[in-house]
């Protein structure tokens, strides 16, 4: 993947990353990894949950230490937050490198795995928007989850409301689409996380396999019992929060 090798040829140059550094950015979060491959990757994943109070539409600088490992920040773009799960953040790159980071960094100038995300009131426009997102219950696409809680394939009339899904995202021009999986509060919540996720491959699965969409452009995300839709259980409430949520990300620059 560009973003791995690029890190490791320029943490090789720099070294760790030194206490002086976060001290003078103001501290940050640590951007963790891509979500895709490929020159045009701009989904990452940051380390930081909802327990900081961050909320989707935030915008961070994402920033590196000056040659030495020591000094200045470098700006190499900017960040904007899209979700924001209990042990990590979504982003998207809106803006690659800056002229201080070509200056410093040559090729590697742009947002890496390893940078800093810094907590910097930012006013960019225009804002970007996320794309309307699809609930489908579990119920409407596996058999009953509760009955079979190992059995991750989907029935007939699964994969024809998928079929449904899959025409209305083809509608948008979809930089990413993320596929989340999502249970109840009932259960371990080990294998409410364990669950949750399988059943978040299993419809990225056929989302490539039988509709064609880019498998590097796609990805599962379980996020077990962490966000209910409702924490008070009455009838009803257990099977809503039992979900598929896909969400798209657009493409930059999209219209």
């Amino acid at each position: 993947m560009r973003h791995f090798n690029l890190l490791v040829a320029v943490l090789s140059v720099f070294g760790q990353w030194s206490p002086c550094f976060a001290k003078s950015t103001g501290g940050g979060y640590r951007i963790k990894h891509f979500l895709s491959s490929g020159d045009d990757a701009t989904i990452v994943s940051i380390d930081v949950g909802y327990d900081s109070g961050l909320k989707s539409g935030e915008l961070f600088r994402a920033v590196r230490p000056s040659r030495g490992g020591v000094g200045f920040p470098v700006e190499t773009g900017i960040l904007k937050v899209l979700s924001v799960y209990e042990h990590e953040a979504i982003a998207e790159v809106i803006r690659e490198g800056s002229s201080q980071s070509s200056a410093v960094y040559g090729e590697f100038s742009g947002v890496m795995a390893g940078d800093l995300a810094t907590t910097q009131k930012l006013v960019i426009a225009p804002a970007k928007v996320l794309a309307p997102e699809i609930s489908v219950k579990y119920s409407a696409l596996f058999d009953d989850p509760k009955a079979n809680p190992y059995t991750y394939e989907l029935t007939p009339g699964g994969k024809r409301d998928l079929r449904k899904v899959a025409e209305q995202l083809a509608s948008f021009r979809a930089g990413m689409l993320l596929v989340e999986g999502h249970t109840d509060q009932r259960g371990s919540s080990d294998q409410n996380q364990i669950e949750s996720y399988q059943r978040a491959l299993t419809v990225r699965q056929i989302l490539i396999d039988e509709h064609g969409f880019d498998e590097n452009r796609v990805t599962a995300l379980g996020l077990g019992e962490n966000e209910p839709l409702s924490k008070v259980i009455l009838p009803g409430n257990a099977d809503r929060s039992r979900r598929i949520v896909l969400k798209v990300v657009p493409m930059p620059h999209a219209n």
